[in-house]
């Protein structure tokens, strides 16, 4: 026997050794507390969205009755308050968020991505009351200039 015909052999003995062995238990993984409340605010964010209109009343109602809440209830508040259709709504919203403190990156990211959703809906809520108001403007010009035009097209006829 040859060298290299001694050494495959004892390479081969130590591969099935290695495949007879059981595998290494690997430990249950760690579950995150704090995946698992972002999870839980995102579920919360989906679940908000199906609610009927009826239905996110009764809640925000039940919330806003409640003398203390967690971040968790805030967070809740906070959503219910994002599809009403007020600015107050939006205000009270923010500063409901604004009580909330996550020590979790991806729990912060996901309140400030609220807090901007709630900010924007108050900025176009403005922007919309100003384009109406100048609509109101322009349309009251137009209606003015016409008037004048009226008046001064008689006044040519001989």
């Amino acid at each position: 026997m040859t060298f290299k015909s001694v050494l495959f052999a004892g390479l081969l003995l130590a591969l099935g050794a290695c495949s007879a062995l059981p595998p290494p238990e690997r430990p249950a993984p760690r579950i995150n507390p704090s995946a698992s409340a972002t999870s839980l605010l995102l579920s919360e964010l989906a679940r908000v969205a199906t609610l009927s209109a009826e239905q996110r009343r009764r809640e925000l109602a039940e919330l806003e009755n409640g003398r203390r809440l967690d971040d968790a209830r805030r967070f809740q508040l906070a959503a219910l308050l994002e599809r009403e259709d007020s600015a107050d709504a939006y205000e009270r919203g923010l500063k409901a968020l604004a009580t909330m403190d996550e020590d979790d990156p991806r729990t912060q990211a996901l309140v400030e991505l609220l807090k901007r959703s709630l900010k924007a809906r108050i900025e176009l809520r403005q922007q919309t009351a100003r384009a109406d108001e100048l609509q109101d403007k322009l349309d009251q010009i137009k209606a003015l200039e016409k008037s004048l035009q009226q008046r001064s097209s008689p006044g040519k006829a001989p």
